[in-house]
């Protein structure tokens, strides 16, 4: 069972990462080991009844104080990334017509690392090679 919308929210996705790694205590009770994840509590408070409510986060039996990454939460986590790398690699492939096309090898070279890295979109990409501009003020 997915969150309701059926995707991941970054702030959802962020939290289940940071769960990923290690439990965390409620936002209500240590509120600095969100604040260091830079995670909002407010936030964090107003997602949580919906990542426990889809079985991606539970409070421990043991401790009702400490959040966990269920296996499900885990394996949500995992086809969110493997959404965002599939997007990524499809944007490279798309690239590849670009620099094909003729493109000078170091702006492209620059590019496709910054397209690979997830930095840039393949439409700052493609610009970039074009005119040396991302057309988002970065270069």
């Amino acid at each position: 069972m997915l969150v309701p919308s059926g995707q991941l929210s970054p702030l959802q996705q962020h939290l289940l990462q940071e769960l990923d790694l290690c439990d965390l205590p409620a936002p209500e009770g240590a509120p600095e080991a969100y604040l260091a994840r830079d995670l909002d509590t407010d936030e964090i408070r107003d997602a949580l009844p919906t990542l426990v409510w889809a079985g991606l986060v539970e409070r421990r039996d043991g401790d009702p104080d400490t959040l966990a990454l269920t296996p499900l939460g885990a394996a949500t986590l995992r086809a969110a990334e493997c959404d965002e790398l599939t997007a990524r690699l499809s944007a490279v492939a798309a690239f590849a017509d670009t620099v094909s096309m003729g493109a000078e090898p170091r702006s492209a070279g620059l590019a496709l690392r910054r397209l690979a890295e997830g930095t840039w979109t393949l439409e700052q990409a493609k610009s970039y090679v074009r005119t040396g501009e991302t057309g988002a003020g970065r270069s």
